[in-house]
């Protein structure tokens, strides 16, 4: 193991009890919590990566975050992951960010005007209580507000899709469905192709899955 990949090991074994605390289970870096059948919340600690040989920084764009870590969070829901990302795969055991439908970093949470990474090279006290503290408060805050499919529909219904966030509609659907509320995600699903216009292999990506799910209204592409 490398000196970073040490002491990211370390930062995680400090801040294990506090998320334990709060009904989490730990895989090497990354935390599960079961909110709600099919609806599991993730913690992830996420290390820079080094740059290729030869590479250097280019800012803002590409900056060098080796040697600093960032905190993903995200709720993993079974029925879209299934659906839209499962190629006939069961849902996994353990989740991580990436199968997340809805995932953002703390740092957005906590209102950074930019994305958030902490330094590796000691992982001092001092640290470890901010950032345990930003976990826990506003973080879990963030987690609490998102831990149920009737939580999640409340808030897309009152601020949107930026208020979860998710790049698409079709997670919503997809719980409309699990819920039993066919008709209202029909109707999600064809305003949902309606509004992609602009980017016609989504487009056709959508009509197909409509086809798929036996929802009609939707013009071919």
């Amino acid at each position: 193991m490398s000196e970073y990949s040490d002491a990211m090991a370390e930062f995680v074994r400090r801040i294990h009890p506090e998320l334990e605390d709060a009904g989490f289970r730990k895989r090497r870096h990354a935390f599960n919590r079961s909110a709600a059948d099919g609806v599991v919340q993730v913690v992830s600690f996420q290390m820079g990566p080094k740059m290729p040989p030869g590479a250097g920084p280019i800012l803002p764009w590409r900056p060098d975050l080796y040697g600093r870590f960032t905190v993903n969070l995200g709720v993993a829901l079974r029925e879209a992951w299934e659906q839209l990302e499962g190629r006939g795969h069961t849902f996994p055991a353990f989740n991580h960010d990436y199968d997340c439908q809805i995932r953002l970093r703390l740092g957005e949470i906590l209102g950074a005007d930019e994305d958030l990474w902490w330094p590796l090279d000691v992982p001092t006290p001092d640290l470890v209580n901010s950032v345990g503290a930003a976990l826990t408060g506003p973080g879990l805050s963030w987690l609490k507000r998102r831990e149920s499919r009737e939580a999640i529909l409340e808030l897309w219904r009152d601020v949107g899709y930026r208020a979860l966030p998710m790049p698409t509609a079709l997670p919503i659907v997809m719980m409309l469905r699990h819920l039993d509320r066919r008709q209202e995600a029909a109707a999600v699903m064809r305003d949902y192709y309606d509004s992609r216009t602009d980017h016609p292999s989504h487009r056709r990506y959508i009509y197909d899955l409509a086809q798929k799910l036996n929802i009609e209204g939707l013009d071919p592409p």
